[in-house]
Formats: C-alpha cells, structure tokens, sequence
C-alpha cells in the first residue's frame, strides 16, 4: 500500500480522509461493487467519494490510472470517461456537485 496517497491532475484528485470527511460522508448516497469484468463510465459531472472499503483501479480516457484503497478521498470532474477494474469488493460514499 501507497504511503502517501496524495493525487492531483486538472480533472481527478486524490487524498487520504481526514474524521471530519469520514462523518460528512456518512450521509452520502452508498455504491458497493463485487469484482467484476472491467466496466467503463462516464462523468459528466463531478463527484467526490470516499473509499469505505476495497480497493480498485480507474484508468481514464486521458490515460491517468488512479488506484482507490480504503481511506481515500476522490474528486472526479467531467469530462471524463473511466474504466472500473475491482480488485476487491469495493464500497464509497459519493456525492455529486450541483
């Protein structure tokens, strides 16, 4: 595992949770996947989420793979397509931004 999980490009960030994002996305809307083939999707608007659990991998349409572990803290802003790979069961809170 990544000691420093501190990630930044224009368009995907990535940081560890603080307690205060830990509470706050307690409230948010929950997403579990089982592993599973590849899937892609498309962000056509931003979202942050916080890996509760599992572990995957996103490689986006510009190239970029972002590797997700239980602890982090993601934003994703459009527009951008990715593809899913699911290493372990996987489960977020998220948000999107209005």
């Amino acid at each position: 595992m990544q000691s420093d999980r501190t990630f930044k490009s224009e368009l995907v960030s990535r940081s560890e949770s603080t307690p205060e994002t830990v509470a706050t996305a307690g409230a948010w809307e929950l997403w579990r996947v089982e592993p599973s083939l590849p899937f892609e999707i498309e962000y056509d608007r931003a979202v942050t989420f916080f890996a509760v659990s599992g572990h995957a991998e996103i490689t986006f349409n510009d190239g970029t793979l972002l590797d997700v572990r239980a602890g982090d803290l993601v934003t994703i802003r459009p527009p951008l397509k990715g593809v899913w790979r699911v290493i372990e069961p996987i489960e977020n809170r998220y948000q999107y931004h209005t």
